[in-house]
């Protein structure tokens, strides 16, 4: 599945959580959300996760020419 297609998803369940009007809807945006972030742990085998509702991405080094390792 493609990864920026559900990054896209969480970031958008994300942000109708937070302007949901009800409780029932906050709480189903927040688990579609969560359940996509899943997903984005396994398709990353884990280089992406999330603590709370922040990604955390991995962290690339350059070597001395100034490429990514």
């Amino acid at each position: 599945m493609d990864i920026n297609y559900l990054l896209l998803r969480q970031q958008t369940e994300r942000s109708r959580a937070a302007t949901a009007t009800s409780n029932v809807a906050r709480r189903i945006h927040e688990q579609l959300a969560s359940e996509y972030e899943r997903l984005i742990e396994d398709a990353t085998d884990g280089r992406v996760t999330f603590t709370g509702s922040t990604a955390r991405l991995p962290v690339r080094s350059a070597n001395a020419d100034g490429q990514t390792l």
